[in-house]
């Protein structure tokens, strides 16, 4: 029995003693407790150092966040305002797509149809505000066309090459 109630005698003590230890601050919070001199070597006021230059570096990085959407936005409802106004082309066998409109501005090209017998699907190579290239030739693209103040509603086409007349065979020579 004597052993029993030194068990847990000790048990209470240690755990006295680990409560007395966790509130090492008293009733000051932990900033007041690290801005007295003599407490800013402490592990627990490092830590609290360390918590808060990532709470600020978050802080920061949300509201640059915040701010490049805020502008995103707005530049959107500039372009709205403007009266953007955008045209789909879909493009046939070729390698090459571009805008027909004058003063049009590329924004997409996309390989929209494909076979494997023709190659299966092309690589786009390069693509800028005027055209884009495609490794070989595509069965079918589609560039997306966009232009400010245009006049025309929101439309899609569809172009297919010339095609090339049919050549006589060669005169066979007796």
């Amino acid at each position: 029995m004597r052993l029993g109630l030194l068990k847990i005698l000790a048990v209470a003590g240690l755990s006295l003693a680990a409560v007395s230890c966790a509130n090492r601050t008293g009733d000051q919070s932990i900033a007041e407790y690290c801005a007295e001199p003599g407490h800013a070597d402490y592990d627990l006021c490092e830590q609290h150092r360390d918590i808060e230059g990532v709470r600020t570096s978050l802080g920061d990085r949300i509201n640059d966040l915040f701010g490049r959407t805020e502008r995103a936005q707005s530049t959107a409802d500039q372009a709205l305002a403007r009266n953007l106004t955008c045209a789909t082309h879909t493009l046939r066998n070729r390698q090459t797509g571009s805008c027909t409109q004058p003063g049009a501005t590329l924004t997409s090209c996309v390989q929209t149809r494909y076979t494997t017998r023709a190659g299966g699907l092309a690589i786009l190579r390069s693509i800028n505000d005027t055209e884009c290239r495609f490794n070989t030739r595509v069965l079918e693209m589609q560039v997306r066309c966009c232009q400010v103040g245009a006049e025309t509603p929101d439309e899609t086409t569809t172009e297919r090459p010339a095609r090339q007349p049919a050549q006589a065979p060669p005169e066979r020579v007796s």
